[in-house]
């Protein structure tokens, strides 16, 4: 068994403003990834089927990638970690059909979400991203790319309002709850040595229902259709010089693929086509 974990911050307990996730910010708080992944492989090493696991490969997909210490590898010598960025796939870099399962940690709600704490998609100058008309998250965008190569998601670990939401969307997957939201920027946070525990038996769990494949791919049919809605006419102005993108209103950018993989691709680049375009007003 191959295990690919997802890394994110925005829904890691004790994180609840954008400051706590910037890394040169001195109030930055990336040593919550560390712990909350340390509560993984304990989970993992005490699980049954802990003698099937040959590797163990971390995508650090907060921001630039850079939140994570090389030095996490010494708690297991089947860790594997990607750093950095710019790269292919962003946040599933690394993944094919040879993983068994996907853990997303530190997710969160997606843009709109109801006291979802720092909701967005990918950007805070998103509005909202659909495929084939449906409204999408970072989590839903993220677990198809895993379908597309028959791997399915089996654990999630993020705020209050993401588990509401897939709840629905993936009910077979282990769903850990870290905090519950106030507003975006204010929420309860789950107590430490509680998440503990059920982050450990959580991780059995998800690799006990990968074992029985109890936890099917999350899939969406081709052809995509996919829409980007952003906050700024500017970031729609950048994001149509890519090839192959349509602008469908004054803020509002579509392109059409028969293959997730490009789908991915060409969505990450819109993102950050249309960053620039705001950007280039300052």
């Amino acid at each position: 068994m191959k295990i690919f974990i997802s890394t994110d911050m925005e829904g890691l307990p004790g994180i609840n403003s954008w400051h706590q996730v910037e890394e040169k910010d001195p109030r930055y708080l990336g040593k919550y990834m560390a712990e909350t992944l340390t509560w993984i492989v304990d989970g993992i090493k005490s699980s049954d089927l802990n003698p099937k696991i040959e590797q163990i490969l971390i995508c650090d997909s907060h921001s630039k990638g850079e939140n994570l210490s090389y030095d996490f590898t010494e708690k297991d010598d089947r860790i594997y970690l990607i750093s950095g960025g710019l790269r292919d796939y962003y946040m599933m870099t690394g993944l094919d059909a040879s993983f068994s399962t996907v853990f997303f940690v530190g997710y969160h709600a997606g843009v709109g979400s109801m006291k979802g704490t720092m909701d967005h998609t990918y950007s805070t100058d998103v509005y909202e991203i659909k495929i084939n008309g449906k409204h999408m998250s970072e989590s839903t965008i993220n677990a198809a790319f895993a379908g597309n190569y028959d791997v399915p998601v089996s654990m999630i670990i993020g705020d209050h309002a993401l588990v509401e939401e897939l709840k629905v969307e993936m009910p077979q997957s282990v769903l850990i709850e870290t905090k519950h939201g106030l507003s975006k920027f204010a929420a309860v946070m789950k107590p430490k040595n509680l998440l503990k525990r059920e982050i450990i038996e959580g991780t059995k769990e998800a690799l006990l229902r990968t074992f029985k494949m109890s936890v099917k791919p999350y899939k969406i049919i081709p052809p995509y259709k996919v829409e980007i809605s952003f906050k700024s006419t500017a970031m729609a102005d950048e994001a149509v010089l890519i090839p192959g993108v349509k602008r469908i209103s004054g803020t509002t950018v579509t392109f059409k693929t028969d293959f997730y993989d490009e789908l991915i691709q060409t969505l990450l680049a819109v993102v950050y086509a249309g960053e620039i375009g705001e950007g280039m007003g300052k």
